[in-house]
Parts: structure tokens; sequence; C-alpha cells
């Protein structure tokens, strides 16, 4: 059970009964009834399913019963944010269960008086918090949800398990929760908590068996094992109504508050993940977060799903709107082929709607596979890229429509691979192959190397691909190994060559500190690779390429040039030529990169 769905935040102003951890306690103006329910009513257009009312302390008004069923009038739901001290009074409670609250978040945070006491700064805070928590838990219904909020810092951080098991003794009809809570700011820097605070925090949630457990506000990644319970909807993102110099017991990040550093580049969460809290990496750094680097997809598939016969798009009443009506658009897409319509749908758990929207309508990486044994490596013979019909590409409605899509009869990638081509015809000197196994440049590399303008040495961490390239007869020399433990002397090379491998980089940081060592100052680097992209197939094929898919090719990242530009900043290259991708260029994007100067 989770408190509360879509919330928007209304502060009401008013006193405080106690000080935020970490916070500073203000007194401020209680705003009206009318001014209240008027942005409940905004909230409500907005597309809130709930409110909550923060900012001052809601219990200590008169109207409380009134505020309290304002949001029900309105069709939402209804929630408080108290510091739990007036709960101790039946009357408080009473007019609590009489508005029809859904949700009641309190704070607790210790299960002693000393910790409690000293932390929200009110002496007896603790057992009239904890005594007025009692008696509303025996007199409501289950249809309330109470979370007893803990903000973790340095004081109470051993206590957290204790806690836990103090609360899930408690005789109890409505539904009880326990949240832990990051703080944002904290009046004495020794209270921050240290990342091994974390342990403590997992111990409690592992104990916290019959509560409903949920934490907030510490990056992802150091509660990983416990990612179901992060629930942070009113920590940010929730929009918020009145006063914002208010006295609020909500810990609230800033819409800026969250960032992705470079350890979070190749994280397999990343889709996922919102970020790490600014406020806990200006306290503890990017070596205290804990990246999962792991196997990636970098496609995902649109199965052919039914026959439409004969469907044409139109600008007015559409027959593809009218026959495909759909829950989720954004999955589906219409191929108009030979005349006839077939409907493709995507099932994949790969990739977020926000990430197959971007694949398929912001970039249009979206190709049929027209072989029955592709496994997606016959890219210049076995595909064909499709795009927006006409029709569909100014269509207000396209939002809402999966769309007519067309065969592009213009080869894909034909014009990425006339410039590749050229350009490694053009190296002369010492060149550097990373992940060579592969290489569809054989014939130019082999030109330049029976005319003595290169020396070659590929390198590729797959020996049986080494084995196929030497059998071709290229020549040069060939290694098995990886970039990042490549020992080279500083400046050999000329030119290093990093095509469609650098998603297989295990470790980026060591791999281009290498290159960066090995290639010459005024050498040349060129990378290209390939963002996420969606085919369009039968069953059969995705069966037959589920298959036969290739083994030992793992993708760490899916990164853009752009993605790769900002990582490179850190090192010496600057760059030449950048051919990033977009609806007009095929998913592979290039970048030649010239080695600067030390200074």
């Amino acid at each position: 059970m989770q408190p509360l769905a879509e919330p928007a935040i209304v502060r009401i102003g008013g006193p405080m009964n106690a000080r935020p951890v970490g916070g500073t306690a203000r007194t401020t103006t209680a705003r009206s009834l009318a001014e209240i329910a008027a942005d409940v009513a905004a909230s409500r257009v907005a597309g809130a399913r709930s409110v909550v009312f923060a900012g001052g302390e809601p219990t200590v008004r008169s109207d409380l019963a009134r505020l309290g069923a304002l949001p029900h009038r309105a069709g939402l739901g209804s929630g408080l944010v108290s510091s739990g001290r007036a709960l101790v009074y039946p009357g408080v409670r009473s007019r609590i269960l009489r508005s029809g609250v859904d949700y009641l978040r309190v704070a607790l945070h210790a299960p002693t008086a000393a910790v409690h006491d000293r932390l929200v700064g009110v002496e007896g805070a603790f057992e009239q918090t904890w005594a007025g928590l009692s008696a509303l838990l025996a007199e409501a219904s289950r249809e309330l949800f109470v979370d007893a909020s803990c903000t973790v810092v340095a004081p109470n951080a051993e206590l957290l398990p204790q806690l836990v098991q103090r609360l899930s003794k408690l005789e109890r009809n409505a539904t009880l929760g326990v949240r832990f809570v990051a703080p944002l700011v904290v009046d004495d820097e020794a209270e921050w908590p240290a990342p091994d605070t974390l342990d403590r925090v997992e111990e409690a949630l592992e104990l916290a068996g019959g509560l409903v457990a949920s934490w907030e506000g510490f990056p992802p990644c150091l509660l990983a094992g416990y990612a179901e319970a992060r629930d942070e909807r009113l920590r940010w993102g929730a929009p918020a109504y009145g006063p914002e110099d208010g006295g609020d017991a909500l810990l609230r990040e800033p819409a800026d508050g969250r960032a992705n550093p470079y350890p979070c580049r190749d994280c397999i969460h990343g889709a996922s993940c919102p970020g790490a809290p600014t406020a806990a990496l200006e306290h503890w750094g990017e070596a205290a977060l804990a990246p999962v680097r792991g196997v990636q997809a970098n496609s995902f598939n649109f199965e052919q799903a039914e026959a439409l016969g004969k469907v044409a798009p139109s600008a007015a009443d559409c027959a593809v709107r009218a026959r495909t009506h759909l829950a989720h658009p954004v999955r589906n897409l219409v191929l108009l082929r030979d005349g006839a319509a077939s409907l493709y749908r995507s099932p994949t758990s790969d990739f977020s709607d926000a990430e197959v929207r971007r694949t398929r309508d912001e970039l249009e990486q979206v190709y049929l596979d027209i072989s029955e044994t592709a496994v997606l490596t016959e890219f210049t013979s076995g595909i064909r890229r499709v795009r927006p019909h006409s029709v569909c590409s100014s269509c207000s409605d396209r939002a809402r429509c999966p769309a007519v899509w067309e065969i592009d009869p213009e080869l894909p990638f034909a014009r990425e691979e006339r410039w590749l081509k050229k350009e490694v015809s053009r190296a002369r000197g010492r060149v550097l192959d990373v992940g060579c196994g592969e290489q569809p440049y054989r014939a130019e590399i082999a030109a330049g190397i029976a005319a003595g303008h290169i020396d070659y040495h590929g390198l590729d961490p797959d020996a049986a691909a080494i084995e196929r390239f030497r059998a071709a007869g290229v020549g040069g020399r060939l290694e098995v190994g990886s970039i990042e433990d490549l020992d080279v002397a500083e400046g050999f090379y000329d030119y290093v060559f990093v095509f469609r491998s650098l998603n297989h980089f295990f470790d980026l940081e060591r791999a281009f500190t290498v290159i960066e060592r090995a290639l010459r100052v005024g050498g040349m680097l060129y990378v290209c690779d390939s963002v996420v992209f969606a085919m369009l197939r039968t069953r059969a094929q995705v069966e037959w390429a589920d298959t036969h898919a290739a083994v030992g090719h793992e993708h760490y990242r899916n990164w853009s040039s752009l993605e790769l530009l900002e990582f490179l900043e850190r090192y010496r290259f600057r760059v030449n030529v950048h051919r990033p991708v977009g609806p007009d260029s095929s998913n592979q994007w290039i970048l030649k990169l010239l080695r600067s100067p030390n200074s």
C-alpha cells in the first residue's frame, strides 16, 4: 500500500509544533480556508489526484475537520503532515478522523525521548507524539495510512532498528508505515549521517516486515536492494502551492536537487534512477556512490501483431486512428508496405516509454528486418530504414496515434559508410584499431598496409574474432587484449580507431587514459558507435535472432556522441568533426578528434 497517488502539496502556514530535523522552525500567518480551497482546486485542474497539507502544523487549526475534507469534495485524496505532538489530545484525533483524511505523516525520529526531543528542540515531544500515535492507530480504521517519518542523522542512526521494533509492537487498526528520510540540511555538520549509516537503514528495512517500509532522499544505488521501498513523491517533483517561506515539516528538494555525476553514466539503473541528491554528494562525494555496471540491450523489437489490410493515413477522419485506438500508442507502429498495412507492437521491458518515444519519434531510428537470419550484424544489406508518412508527420493527433510508417528507398548507413571508408584510406603512420575483430573496412586497411602507408596494430578481446581477421589475410599485427590493459609508449600512434567498440569498453576511464597516452600530439582519434534503435520483425525473426544472438559482445552503455563529448572534457582532445544521430542520419554517430597539446 502506498500513501497517495500523484500528490500535490498545499502549504497552510501557521505555527509549527516542533522544528524539522536539520531545519529551522518558523511561525507564519495561517492561511484562510478559502485560500487553501483555491489551491486545492488549482491542483485538481493541474492533474493531481491527491493533496497533502503541510507547512505550519495542520493539527492545531480549529477548522481541521473542514481542512482535511476539502480535497475529498474535489474528488481527491487527502493527507496531512504533522509533528505528531497534538495527537495526544482526543479532540484533535477526533477531528482528523471526522475529516476522512487518507494519509497522515507523523515525525518520529527515534525510539527514545532523549534523542527525539533533542532533534526537534522540544522537551516532552516524544512522549506526546508516541502516546497520540498509539491512540490514533487504535481508534482509526484500516483505511487511514499513518506514516512514521524518521529523518536519519548521526545521533539517531544506531537507533533505527530499535525504532522499527518498537513501532511493530503497537496495537493498531490503521495501516502503519515507517519512512527513513535523508536530511537536506543540518544545524551541526557533525550530525550529517556517514555513508555507512545506510547499513543501519537496510537493517531497519529488513526488520519492518509488519510495516509498510519506505525511504527517500538517499542515492538510490546505495539502497539498491530495497529499490521497491523508494517513495519520493512528496520529496521532489510534486507541485506545491502556497507561500514558500512558511515553516514546512516536509524536507523538499529543489527542482535541481538531483545530479548524475560521472560514476552514474554506466549504471544499468540510469533510465529508472532520478539521480543522486546533490545534498548527499556535497557531503559524501562521488566516491560514495555504488553504480551497478552490467550488460544493457542496445535495441528493441516491434513485433508484427496484426494485418490491417489497405489502410491509409488521412488528415481528416483518419482510418488508422479509428482502427488502432490504443492505450499506449508509443509502443505501437503501423507499417505500410506494398499497399498493405500491418500493426507492430513493442513488448520491450528493457526500455521505458520515454526511451521508446525518443527512439521512435525524436530520432526516428526504426528499421525493418528484411532478412530471415539477421542478428543485427548485416546492417548494410539486411535492414531498411522506415520513416513516418508525410501525413502523419504534421498530424496534430500524432501523440495519440501509432502513425503510419513507410520504407525509405535509400540504403541506411550509406552516407556514414562512405565518409568513414574515405577517412580510413587517408590514414598515414602508426594505427591502433581498438575492437578490430569485426572491422568492416578491411579492404581500405589492407590497401594501406600493402602500400606502406600504415603500420597497423589491431586489438580485440575476442580471440575468435582476431582469428577471423587473420584468416582474411589483411596483414598487420593482431593482438588479443583489451584497451584498458594495453601497455604502450606515450605518443606512439598517429591514429586510433574506435569503430563500434566504445559501448563494449568495460572501464571508460581506464580506456581513454590509455588512448590519450598512446596518441601523439596532433594525432587523430576516430570514434563511431550507435544509439538505441528499434527493429520491425515478425515473431519468427525475433525467435531466430534471440537464438543466434552473438556471445561475448556485451553492451555496457548506449552513449550518444554528446554524452561521450561531455565525458571527454577531462581529456586532451579537440573536436574536428562531429556527426550526431538525428532523424536525417542513421543511428551511427561519428566523432573525429584531435589530440591536444599536454599544456
